[in-house]
């Protein structure tokens, strides 16, 4: 992947030419109102579309919805949805997070990458092949107008992978004939990244054309991760009988392995046209990052910077919408491809090929269409049904290969069987098409104090056949300021096939050891959610929220260990005939109960405007572990206790500063290899332990076209763990998140 630098340049030219030709009065460039410092806090009167597929106000929809606008991402530096997510009550982010899902965020003791469906401009951008959606900075959140964030099961209108919530990321277009904005971000360690919007529209009445053409580019020297703890990166903690040493890719002493350097990157182009109705868009994201990172020094290699995970997605839509006096329609069809550099490689101590490397590869092409109508008889009723169909192609992440996959040996849509050389054949080879279609109804009624949301959808994928997802939610206003919710819904997630044909196997003594083998019998979770709530809006600038819920899974999906069929792998060599693989275990359950409040104070001394805005989330959860390994007392990934609070104010005209804190208690570990009181007798890490974390921002307008930021994180130099990268036994003991990261930043925009 390189960087765009042709594509900068092109947009630091259309920035000098419109700066030389725009008729702007002198002393308005030098002009700040109040409104140039302030911290949008998202009011009722903010209107939304992911809640319920049609535009709806904040203050009417009886769910849990977070809105951050773009003011507040430029405000705070925000650069990642990781960023973005961290400041909202209740999500636990893991940075780096994986090589495989980039920065991973935990929504009520679910790992949000897979169970969250993420929208780009209302359109989904997740591939069916991967196993989580790779969040990093190839998505457009610094060119985002806002993202809504809506907790809670939507798989009645959104379909399978929305069982926690949708993240929609709305793109920023202009009412005026050019608008124009870049940024620069320079940090440490050996940080930069480069962002550009240009929009504007032409034309004139009903021939206008609205455009935006935006684009980042991100690359980190290092990841701040390289703790100097006692066992975290020692190789003797997870190989004691020092194997290691003997391994011919292995670099360093019996304790302490070369650490190099730990790269990453990112990258953006995308396009948006709209004209008369005809939206159309086209994006290319990439991603790039050091592919060992969380996992332990004793089989993977951190000595080379070269050994890297990426991927390309490319997305096209094309969208048309009109309207009648009562009707509305939406017609989408769109084109998401996903395609894994077939140079992705884990570089292993063992000699797994002559480079050391053990090279992965994994593709899909999802086409989807989708007609929606929305029909408003009277002013208090709106009725919005639709259907959908998509239809899907895909090869699951290979097994270990010794050699970069040949991408000419699967085409789009392929069934083709693939021989591949070595001894292990076709094994990790399964590419597959299979189809999804659905239909959805939903009731949006309001009279009086009262509102309802009622929806249902069904849908019939081709693979794990048909499947039902409700959802119920009222709001009652008990007067302007104060209101209750209460909502029920059901959320499903169908198997991506990155679990169902996980595959992994490597030659061992005569045989073969099959680590992973596929399970193509998986069929989908099931979540049940209850859900109510108390919303509290003064006009002084004070806002509660209160959130009770209790949500259980069931079917849960875990790697699990299976007894092999010898007619089906006569050549393993594993102990007892065992292996790994994901399956749905009856006997295993997930329940989780939780508090929440979020409680916001604006300008309590307004000569200042100081604010700030605190949340606490506690919650009690209880998991019966799959593979008979006994209960835990909490859910995996999840802490009983978080809290956040951001302190803003403005101690001169033109300085803003705000400063973050959060804390999370102790979570348990995402892998259990035995029951949780036998692991503590051995003296195996059951849990991850809490941290605290200390970060501010500094905000300087410079003018009203020209800002400065500085924003520091970790400032105490917090060394703690996050989300497991995997679940896998070759994790480290925990997943070490960034150290302190200090970066300054430009911000340029022109009207």
């Amino acid at each position: 992947m390189r960087t765009p630098t042709s594509f900068f340049l092109v947009v630091l030219l259309c920035f000098y030419c419109t700066f030389s030709s725009a008729q702007v009065e002198q002393d308005s460039l030098f002009r700040l109102n109040a409104e140039d410092l302030r911290e949008d806090s998202i009011s009722s009167r903010t209107k939304v579309v992911s809640a319920s597929r049609s535009e709806k106000l904040v203050s009417e929809l009886p769910v849990t919805v977070y809105v951050i606008d773009g003011e507040e991402i430029r405000l705070n530096g925000y650069s990642t949805l990781a960023d973005v997510l961290r400041s909202i009550p209740g999500i636990k982010v893991s940075q780096p997070g994986s090589a495989i899902e980039g920065e991973m965020f935990v929504i009520r003791g679910l790992f949000g990458n897979y169970y969250t469906k993420i929208l780009l401009d209302n359109i989904p951008v997740q591939p069916t092949v991967v196993s989580g959606m790779p969040v990093a900075e190839q998505l457009p959140v610094r060119q985002a107008e806002r993202i809504e964030v809506i907790i809670g099961p939507a798989s009645s209108i959104y379909g399978a992978d929305a069982m926690t919530g949708v993240i929609n990321i709305v793109t920023r277009s202009s009412e005026r004939p050019v608008h124009a904005e870049a940024g620069i971000s320079l940090g440490s360690p050996r940080y930069y990244s480069l962002n550009a919007l240009i929009s504007g529209k032409a034309g004139k009445a009903g021939n206008t054309m609205k455009y935006s053409f935006y684009g980042n580019a991100a690359r980190q020297g290092d990841m701040n991760v390289k703790y100097d703890l006692p066992g975290l990166y020692n190789p003797a903690v997870y190989d004691s009988t020092y194997q290691y040493l003997q391994e011919p890719r292995y670099q360093g002493d019996s304790t302490h392995p070369v650490l190099n350097d730990l790269p990453q990157e990112s990258n953006l182009l995308g396009i948006r046209v709209d004209y008369r109705g005809i939206n159309a868009g086209f994006d290319i994201m990439q991603r790039k990052t050091h592919s060992s990172i969380g996992q332990n020094t004793a089989k993977y290699s951190y000595a080379d910077p070269s050994a890297f995970w990426g991927e390309t997605i490319y997305r096209a839509f094309l969208q048309y919408v009109h309207s009648w006096a009562k009707i509305s329609s939406a017609t989408q069809l769109s084109y998401l491809r996903y395609r894994l550099d077939n140079q992705s490689s884990f570089t292993m101590t063992s000699d797994q090929s002559l480079s050391g490397k053990a090279f992965k590869y994994a593709g899909s092409d999802d086409l989807s269409l989708d007609q929606q109508v929305t029909w408003q008889p009277v002013p208090t009723l709106e009725l919005t049904g639709g259907i959908s169909f998509q239809y899907s192609g895909n090869l699951p992440k290979t097994n270990d290969l010794a050699e970069p996959f040949d991408t000419k040996d699967y085409p789009a849509f392929s069934q083709k069987k693939i021989s591949h050389q070595g001894p292990l054949g076709d094994f990790g080879f399964h590419p597959l098409v299979f189809s999804n279609t659905g239909a959805y109804l939903q009731v949006f009624y309001k009279t009086g104090k009262l509102t309802a949301l009622v929806s249902d959808r069904y849908d019939y994928h081709s693979l794990y056949g048909g499947s039902n997802n409700p959802r119920i939610s009222f709001l009652y206003a008990i007067n302007g300021n104060m209101s209750v919710r209460i909502l029920y819904g059901q959320g499903l997630r169908a198997p991506s096939t990155c679990y169902t044909y996980n595959s992994l196997a490597f030659p061992k003594d005569s045989g073969y050891y099959y680590q992973i083998v596929p399970n193509p019998d998986l069929k989908p979770e099931k979540l049940h959610t209850a859900e109510i709530g108390y919303r509290f809006a003064a006009n002084s600038g004070l806002t509660l929220d209160l959130v009770a819920y209790y949500q259980q899974l069931r079917d849960y999906i875990s790697l699990s260990l299976v007894l092999l069929d010898p007619g089906e792998y006569p050549d393993a060599v594993n102990p007892s005939g065992l292996a790994t693989s994901y399956k749905n275990d009856e006997n295993s359950e997930f329940r989780l109960a939780g508090l929440q409040a979020d409680l916001s104070v604006q300008k309590i001394i307004p000569s200042v405007d100081l604010s700030f805005d605190l949340s606490l989330s506690a919650s009690k959860g209880k998991e019966i572990l799959p593979g008979n390994l006994g209960t835990l007392d909490d859910v995996r990934m999840y802490p009983r206790y978080m809290s956040q609070l951001d302190i803003s104010l403005k101690p001169v005209k033109r300085i803003y500063l705000i400063i973050h804190n959060t804390y999370c208690s102790k979570s348990a570990k995402r892998f259990f290899p035995l029951e949780p009181e036998v692991m503590e007798q051995l003296g195996l890490p059951v849990y991850v332990e809490g941290y605290y974390v200390l970060g501010a921002t500094v905000r300087i307008s410079i003018t009203r076209q020209l800002q400065a930021y500085l924003d520091a994180d970790n400032l105490l130099g917090a060394e703690y763990g996050g989300t497991d990268a995997y679940g896998y036994p070759s994790d480290l003991i925990y997943n070490p998140q960034y150290g302190t990261n200090v970066r300054f930043g430009l911000n340029f925009k022109l009207d």
